[in-house]
């Protein structure tokens, strides 16, 4: 996932850090470097940018 503040690259295995103002529950990604709050892409979005990642990988 790319941060939409600093446009790094945000790793999924890296742990996140809930800010602990959500009620309910964080479902935000936080940028690492920056602490932008990205929105957490629905579950079929995220399957789906992983396979196409995963097919621009085999395809270089």
């Amino acid at each position: 996932m790319t941060c939409g503040f600093c446009g790094r690259e945000i790793p999924e295995e890296k742990p996140q850090r809930a800010c602990g103002q959500c009620f309910g529950g964080c479902r935000n990604v936080h940028c690492p470097w920056c602490g932008y709050k990205n929105p957490l892409p629905p579950a079929a979005l995220r399957r789906w940018l992983r396979k196409k990642d995963s097919q621009d990988e085999e395809s270089t």
